[in-house]
């Protein structure tokens, strides 16, 4: 649902009776948590409307900017990661394995041959109804992964005999919802349980050895900040309420036809209703940048058909003319208006203390949106296996530079172990064999080995993990090569290779040369290369080295080939 960027329409702070119908809906929804812990009383709630992908209209309620739920159609609450990740228990939850994840991020339902068996029988996927939110987690964390709707009753599940979809992905780790606000984003918690192992968690089809299912697994001991309790892992026949609607349409005589929308029934939207929405937002965005006095035809002509959702047609509204409808306005409040000479009408001055122009949502625009997830993506976003430096590989990594809980590429571990042999020359020059030393000894005991089965003696003391990361991490990366080549005509063109490996989408940046330098750019595929080269018309070494820095913040030192560019003002001291 939230794999593909969204389009924010409108974002508005709730006011106290709105935070708390809020949260009472949450109660009504959620009636087994403490609401104050995903939504405190002072937290400042916002309501943001937007748009999917693929056409879907939806809700999200973010909690001091963090995403906590979203709405499905109907009203039904569901809540995010961020939200299943500080009370695990909200949602019941089927496991998967570890090597799922990277298949349901790109975009797949967790099919039921993924699915760890609850139990045997018809209690194999517990007892669920169709439709009912689920958790999905894996099996060496115990942390929520997604959030989806069970695409089938389990005793459904159960009949299909292990083939068929169990749950419709809603979101993910790593989504654009997860990346809503960039600078809040988290990874994926790690449950330090007990070690797991094939017991716990037994082959589709194959017989549990556990005599009985836990419904549910409380921690004795008080979670620590970034551990959290072991989650619940069934309620027999827990059905989520979809919660009734508490905003209601308020009377006419009591709101005017702006306070609320068209009725869902209603196909066509009045076209007063679009001059008005257009007249309050050209106010609320343009309000205090307005050069007063100005003409009415101008202020409708600039500002009030930019503003509108569809073609102003006036003769269509009850108001027929222009001059009626700024009447209107007038005696409401909104603006004042002094006739300058016969047929010139000029506003003077505006009411932006208006309490209904105050409480005015306005659509967002797409260039001007604020929020991260409106925002044009510049990196490519990846799934990383990672390896957790756990308490028992501690005393080989501080060593290494890495600290307790710090998260590992799996290609870097290799890399660290040669490093680590090399440096204190544990390697046989003959038998290539590995000698441990006191450090290694501790943790794996007197074995000699090859490089690559230390490196898996080490891995298996670690915990497995998933990080989602973006281009802007720069280790191991080859430095971006700029520069220049004459084409026919004698013309330069600026070459540009190795931007891809920093995860910055081409086509985006692509657009910006285009319209930042006015030079023609295209890509140029290179023989027996992976990466593309770009090539923009002239000598754009400047302009490219300030994009990459200052928009990209690619490092300067990652950068070759500045002292190419062109400096117009050393040529004018010559």
């Amino acid at each position: 649902m939230f794999l593909k960027p969204y389009r924010p329409k409108s974002s508005a702070a709730l006011k106290g009776s709105e935070s708390k119908k809020f949260r009472q809906r949450l109660e009504l929804a959620f009636p087994n948590i403490s609401v104050d812990q995903l939504v405190p009383a002072k937290a400042a709630v916002t309501h943001v409307k937007i748009l999917t992908h693929g056409g879907v209209q939806s809700i999200v309620y973010c909690v001091d900017k963090q995403p906590m739920f979203f709405e499905l159609d109907g009203g039904q609450l569901v809540p995010t990661l961020y939200a299943m990740w500080i009370i695990p228990s909200i949602l019941p939850y089927y496991t998967t394995h570890e090597g799922v994840l990277p298949k349901l991020t790109n975009g797949a339902d967790l099919m039921l041959p993924g699915v760890v068996p609850l139990g045997v029988g018809l209690s194999m996927y517990g007892h669920y109804k169709k439709g009912q939110l689920m958790a999905v987690n894996l099996t060496n964390n115990k942390s929520a992964v997604g959030v989806g709707q069970l695409a089938r009753s389990s005793d459904d599940l159960y009949m299909c005999g292990g083939h068929g979809v169990a749950v419709k992905m809603l979101h993910l780790f790593g989504d654009k919802l997860w990346a809503h606000e960039p600078s809040l984003v988290q990874q994926i918690p790690l449950v330090r349980t007990k070690a797991l192992s094939t017991d716990d968690f037994p082959a589709l089809g194959a017989e549990a050895k556990r005599e009985k299912t836990p419904k549910a697994e409380v921690s004795e001991a008080p979670a620590a900040p970034d551990t959290f309790a072991s989650v619940t892992q069934a309620t027999d026949g827990e059905e989520l309420e979809s919660g009734t609607a508490l905003l209601s349409l308020a009377e006419e005589d009591d709101h005017d036809p702006a306070d609320t929308a068209p009725a869902a029934e209603s196909n066509e939207v009045p076209p007063e209703y679009i001059l008005r929405n257009a007249f309050l937002s050209a106010l609320k965005n343009n309000g205090k940048k307005l050069p007063l006095p100005l003409l009415t035809s101008n202020f409708y002509r600039l500002y009030v058909v930019n503003e509108a959702a569809e073609q102003i047609d006036l003769k269509k509204t009850r108001y027929k003319k222009l001059s009626n409808f700024l009447a209107d306005m007038v005696d409401q409040g909104f603006i004042v208006v002094r006739e300058e000479s016969k047929g010139v009408d000029k506003i003077i001055s505006v009411d932006l203390e208006h309490p209904e122009l105050v409480n005015f949502i306005t659509d967002v625009k797409a260039n001007e949106a604020n929020g991260a997830a409106s925002e044009t993506p510049l990196f490519h976003s990846e799934l990383k296996e990672m390896y957790i430096v756990s308490d028992v590989t501690a005393a080989f990594f501080t060593k290494m530079n890495f600290k307790r809980g710090e998260g590992i590429p799996v290609g870097q571990v290799k890399k660290i172990v040669r490093e680590y042999v090399a440096k204190h020359g544990l390697q046989d020059v003959k038998t290539k064999l590995v000698r441990p030393d006191e450090t290694l000894l501790e943790l794996y005991g007197n074995r000699e080995g090859t490089l690559s089965e230390v490196c898996s003696l080490i891995t298996s003391k670690m915990e497995h993990s998933y990080q989602m990361c973006s281009g802007k991490d720069t280790s191991g990366k080859p430095m971006i090569q700029m520069s220049l080549a004459t084409r026919s005509g004698n013309k330069k063109v600026t070459l540009v290779s190795n931007i891809e490996a920093y995860g910055i989408i081409l086509a985006e940046f692509i657009k910006l040369c285009k319209q930042g330098a006015a030079a023609s750019t295209s890509i140029v595929k290179l023989p027996h290369q992976k990466l593309e080269q770009l090539q923009i018309q002239g000598n754009q070494v400047r302009f490219v080295y300030t994009l990459l820095t200052e928009t990209y913040k690619v490092p300067p030192k990652c950068i070759l080939g500045l002292e190419l560019a062109k400096d117009g003002k050393k040529n004018k001291k010559k």
